[in-house]
Parts: C-alpha cells; sequence; structure tokens
C-alpha cells in the first residue's frame, strides 16, 4: 500500500464535506465565550485625565509672543521627572485621602499608568483603571487636580496646569467582540483538526475510487452492500451498473 499524500484539495474537500460539523463548533464556542464576557465577567474601565508641565518659561499664561527653544527643551526634558514624581507613593496618599477611607495609596498605585503622549510633547497623560466608570474618572481628574500643586513642591519655579479631565471612560476588558470572534474561529480550527486527524487514522476502504487511490493492483470487481440494498444511494449505484459490475 502506498503513502498517501495530502493536497490542499483534499483538505478543502474535508472541510466542504463536514461545513456543518465547523459552522456548529464555531457556533458553540462563539456563544459560549460571549455569555462567559457578558454576563459572568466584571468588566473594566478606564478614564484618561492630561496635565502639561514645564519649567516656567513655557506656560498657556506666558505673556512672551515667542518661546524659545531652550525653554522648550528644558521642558521637555522636564516631563521625564515629572513622571518619576508622580509615580512616588506620597501623591497617591493624598488622593487616597482626599477620596475617602475606601482607598489607600497601594491599591491606587496599582491602578494608575502614568505616561507622555508622545516623545516630543509635552503632554502627560494620567489613566486610572476600575470595574466602575464614574469611579475611574473620578480618581483620574482628582489625580491631576493634586499633581498641579505637588509638582512645583517638588521642582521650584515649575508649572503644572491640568491640559483635560477625563469625560469618559473606555471599556478595557473584556473585549466581548472580539474575543467572541476569536473564539469562533478557534472552535472550528480545533474541529477541523480533530477531523483530520480521524480521516488521517481512518485505513478503512470506502470504495472503489479509494481502494484505486491507496493500492497499485487492478480492480476486479466490488461486492454490492447487501445490507444497504434499500438504500437511494444503492439504488442509483445499481442504475449505473456500478455494483457487481465484475460478475
Amino acid at each position: 500500500m502506498e503513502e498517501k499524500t495530502i493536497n490542499i484539495m483534499d483538505l478543502v474537500m474535508l472541510a466542504w464535506r463536514r461545513i456543518w460539523i465547523l459552522i456548529l463548533a464555531a457556533v458553540i464556542c462563539a456563544v459560549a465565550v460571549f455569555s462567559y464576557c457578558k454576563f459572568l465577567v466584571t468588566p473594566a474601565y478606564s478614564a484618561t485625565a492630561s496635565i502639561i508641565a514645564t519649567n516656567g518659561a513655557v506656560t498657556v499664561y506666558n505673556d512672551k509672543s515667542t518661546v524659545s527653544a531652550s525653554d522648550l527643551s528644558a521642558s521637555l526634558y522636564l516631563a521625564e521627572t515629572v513622571i518619576d514624581i508622580l509615580k512616588t507613593p506620597d501623591i497617591y496618599k493624598d488622593v487616597a485621602d482626599q477620596l475617602g477611607k475606601d482607598y489607600n495609596y497601594q491599591n491606587l498605585m496599582g491602578r494608575a499608568t502614568v505616561a507622555r503622549r508622545g516623545e516630543d510633547t509635552l503632554f502627560i497623560d494620567v489613566t486610572f483603571s476600575s470595574t466602575d466608570p464614574k469611579e475611574a474618572m473620578r480618581i483620574a481628574n482628582k489625580f491631576v487636580e493634586i499633581s498641579c500643586e505637588y509638582i512645583p513642591e517638588y521642582i521650584p519655579h515649575s508649572r503644572a496646569k491640568v491640559a483635560s479631565t477625563a469625560i469618559k471612560a473606555s471599556k478595557t476588558y473584556p473585549r466581548t467582540v472580539m474575543s467572541t470572534g476569536v473564539a469562533g474561529v478557534v472552535g472550528a480550527v480545533a474541529a477541523y483538526v480533530v477531523l483530520f486527524i480521524i480521516e488521517s487514522t481512518n485505513r478503512a476502504i470506502k470504495g472503489e475510487e479509494d481502494f484505486a487511490n491507496n493500492f497499485d493492483v487492478p480492480l476486479l470487481g466490488a461486492v454490492p452492500d447487501f445490507e444497504n440494498v434499500d438504500s437511494i444511494a444503492y439504488r442509483k449505484k445499481k442504475g449505473r451498473g456500478g455494483y457487481g459490475s465484475g460478475y
């Protein structure tokens, strides 16, 4: 018996013959993940507020008609220091105290992200996550409010202002639509892999064509399937002379 080679058409035909199994597997996995994301998972939201910090020469209230390149460079360089300051525990302690006894600074630090909006910008974005979108906005806005008072204490002559407050919170987890789509694809692929393994390990001869493809010997005849003699497929095959043609 020769080793049977597998080509692309074989794979496509296998998928086509079992298309409903693949669709069913995809639907089951997609529905399962959608239900999990929609009804069992606690969603998470994030809200972002921004500040702008400078060395004092570059501010929105600057009376100068122009800003020198050295002042701008100094302010850009200062932004990295400001980020480090906004990651120190003290400011989170102040925020926790003002928010109330239900908050502690360790928890706030774990829910915060502080980063520059870009390498060549003075804007610093502060993002807080929460299971409540309103809470995420409240914490973010309180943090940037305190930051504007906190930064000049560390860096004399520097200035900081709130550039934008959080007016909405975005859902960050779970990604229901994306997760549902991925689950559907994974379900279909997994079902196909199982079908392929079953097909590859099945050594039974399925008919004359399968016999001819697997054995390099002439086919003398075919024994009819008497158990399925009344089947529609058998009657069609008999009408074409498919069964007993070698006898």
